[in-house]
């Protein structure tokens, strides 16, 4: 059965390789391996929620609460670290890494093959040499050393086939190997995280809030609201920015109006609003409202006017997708 003790330093090691390749664009089979491993002992959802119902039981309160809360930081940045490099991630040569690892033996072979052959042309001189010896007057001392001779040389042949061979055999193994861990599994671990996610939240005791102190929006609602306002609603920024800026994090990139869209933000930061279970939401809005420039008294004119009776069809189309998403 899986154990939080188990999954909790697998995921920060996960993430810990996120970062890394996708700072370096390059994965490392071991890496790849580790990333297809992880999702392969993870994926049954079943289990995980299990885990959490025993833990419940079975750990005392301060220490459940400081493991549920670790898992969900650990989850909440693996979707974040995915999400915000989602690029390089999906670029990476994993065919090459593969490869790597199926070459590795390579030199060795070469090398060895070297040494096999050369003991093998030795060895054939001195076969040919007793095969010759009885067509040829030779003393019973000379045919003596010749058999000596060949019975040392077929031992260094045989150790020599020995190692060729067992290079060979971890070839095959690696190609073996490498054939298991061929996918990218970044997609997959991104799916697997988020419904993670959805299931440690019902776990997380109303003591302890699910986000860490000043966040108000996960990675993933962050991503969703981004795909739908993002070149549209507000000028263009990262996925990763976006949540800085929605969370009222510091940063040097400012969430920044298009030009015409002031009512349908209002009607989105109503929904943003809405939506926060923290009890600092009015000092969310607040801050939000003066970081877009928008007074209090325009938000509370027009924030539903693209729900009123006859808005166009944009700001409808629009209001519709952000209920959809809240809902």
């Amino acid at each position: 059965m899986t154990q939080i003790t188990d999954i909790l330093p697998r995921y920060t090691q996960l993430n810990a390789i996120i970062a890394e390749v996708s700072n370096r664009r390059l994965i490392e089979f071991t890496q790849q391996q580790f990333v297809a491993d992880f999702h392969t002992q993870f994926d049954n959802v079943q289990l995980f929620e299990t885990m959490l119902i025993d833990l419940t039981m079975q750990t005392e309160l301060e220490r459940y609460k400081t493991l549920i809360e670790s898992l969900s930081t650990e989850i909440q940045n693996n979707i974040r670290l995915i999400l915000s490099n989602k690029n390089a991630l999906k670029n990476l040569n994993i065919e090459k890494a593969c490869d790597n690892f199926v070459n590795q033996y390579e030199d060795q072979i070469g090398d060895q093959l070297h040494n096999t052959q050369k003991r093998w042309k030795e060895l054939s001189e001195i076969n040919n040499s007793l095969d010759m010896i009885g067509f040829r007057a030779h003393s019973e001392i000379e045919e003596k050393r010749l058999w000596e001779k060949h019975e040392a040389l077929t031992e260094k042949y045989n150790e020599e086939k020995a190692l060729l061979n067992d290079l060979y055999e971890k070839q095959n193994v690696a190609r073996k190997t490498a054939e298991k861990y061929q996918d990218n599994y970044f997609p997959k671990i991104l799916t697997l995280s988020q419904k993670l996610s959805e299931i440690v939240q019902k776990y997380i005791p109303k003591t302890i809030h699910s986000l860490p102190e000043g966040i108000f929006f996960d990675m993933k609602t962050a991503s969703e609201i981004h795909k739908i306002c993002n070149n549209t609603i507000f000028e263009n920024l990262s996925e990763t920015d976006f949540y800085t800026a929605i969370n009222l994090l510091a940063s040097d990139k400012i969430l920044k109006l298009k030009q015409g869209e002031k009512t349908r933000v209002c009607f989105l930061v109503y929904k943003m609003y809405e939506n926060i279970k923290s009890g600092n939401k009015t000092e969310w809005r607040t801050s939000i409202l003066q970081h877009l420039e928008i007074d209090e008294s325009y938000y509370k004119s027009k924030y539903k006017e693209p729900i009123s009776e006859v808005p166009s069809r944009k700001s409808e189309q629009f209001a519709r997708e952000i209920k959809e998403l809240f809902s």
